[in-house]
């Protein structure tokens, strides 16, 4: 979950613009450390854009049970904006984060040593 985090904390600085509701505080260092931990604690609260709470919202669907998932999903998605490529592209990620994690659970796979905890600077 740590690597989840700093890989989302990197994502945020670059693409914040992408992720945040505009009416949301500016961009900056304090700012992307606390969306980070807005959305970790719960996603639907934290402030961000339309499109990508319903992406979310897919991403959960399909994660929870990928076979009740139905057009109508589809064109939910389109209608937010999100192309037939960039959703083909969301359920290739959503479908290997699924498989990756459960087979680090199954196998007892840890952190590893010296990878920083998100939130800090420092090193675990």
């Amino acid at each position: 979950m740590q690597a989840h985090a700093n890989d989302l904390r990197s994502e945020v600085e670059n693409d914040w613009s992408t992720l945040v509701d505009p009416d949301s505080e500016p961009a900056g260092e304090s700012a992307y450390d606390r969306f980070v931990h807005q959305v970790a604690d719960g996603w639907r609260d934290a402030p961000l854009t339309p499109a990508l709470l319903e992406l979310l919202e897919f991403t959960e669907r399909v994660t929870l049970s990928s076979a009740a998932r139905t057009e109508a999903d589809i064109a939910r998605l389109r209608k937010f904006g999100w192309s037939d490529r960039a959703i083909h592209d969301a359920v290739q990620v959503i479908s290997y984060f699924n498989y990756i994690n459960r087979v680090a659970e199954a196998l007892g796979v840890e952190d590893e040593e010296g990878l920083p905890h998100w939130g800090s600077r420092g090193r675990a």
